[in-house]
This record gives C-alpha cells, sequence and structure tokens, in this order.
C-alpha cells in the first residue's frame, strides 16, 4: 500500500513538470501572435504616450507604475481636458521585458478607446496591435 503512494506521487510530479515544461516554451512567440511588423513608410515619428512595460503586467509611465485601468483613466483624462492621446507606444522597462500580459492589456485599452497601440519589442522591431473587433 505504501508503494502505491510512492508511485502515484512520482506520477503526479512527473506530469505536473511536464506541463511547467510546455507552458514555458509555448509563450515564447505568443508576442507575435497579437502583432504585425510596421513598414518603415507607415511608422509615426512620434506617439502621444510612451509607456515602459512594469511587473506584474503593469505599465510605467512618467515613473508611476499604472495598472491597465489606470493608464485608460488617464488617457480618458487626457482626452478631457483637450489633449487626446492617438498613439501609444509600448517599450520594455528598465527591468521588465514585454510580456503577453502587456501587450493584451494594451491591446484592450486600444480597443476600448479606439486609439493606435505600437509595441517596440524586444528585439527593437516595431510592431501595431492589431485590434479584433
Amino acid at each position: 500500500m505504501r508503494k502505491s503512494y510512492i508511485i502515484r506521487g512520482a506520477q503526479v510530479l512527473a506530469i505536473a513538470l511536464a506541463l511547467a515544461l510546455l507552458a514555458a516554451c509555448g509563450g515564447r512567440d505568443a508576442l507575435k501572435n497579437g502583432t504585425s511588423d510596421v513598414a518603415v513608410a507607415n511608422a509615426p515619428t512620434t506617439f502621444d504616450l510612451t509607456v515602459a512595460a512594469d511587473k506584474n503586467g503593469q505599465f510605467e509611465y512618467e515613473g508611476a507604475t499604472l495598472t491597465r485601468e489606470d493608464l485608460a483613466g488617464h488617457i480618458r483624462y487626457l482626452t478631457e481636458i483637450g489633449k487626446p492621446a492617438h498613439t501609444i507606444l509600448l517599450i520594455a522597462g528598465e527591468k521588465q521585458k514585454i510580456t503577453n500580459a502587456h501587450v493584451a492589456g494594451l491591446a484592450g485599452i486600444c480597443r476600448d478607446l479606439k486609439i493606435s497601440g505600437y509595441v517596440r519589442d524586444n528585439d527593437g522591431h516595431l510592431k501595431v496591435i492589431q485590434i479584433v473587433q
């Protein structure tokens, strides 16, 4: 009876390790799924807002860490005071690379507020966020 618990525990551990390995490998190119390259001729020369990736899918803007909702609220505020943002650029932060959570959060903001979102990915390429209605 004691052997069956050990064998069962080893099986569960092996399955958990296999799932963790698959999850770690599967997200590597996921950043490319929601974006597409921007032709140099079509790339904006300036952006209304530039935010950096921060921990836990948050954004860093002018020294402040903002959640997705906070950033959307700030963009709405800018519109209310007559300084609307039409383009937003996401770049890698000093300590944090761009993750799928950052792209998904920015895509949601762009969809909700009808603005154009761009990402300067971890390799330095400029990509536009594709919004699916």
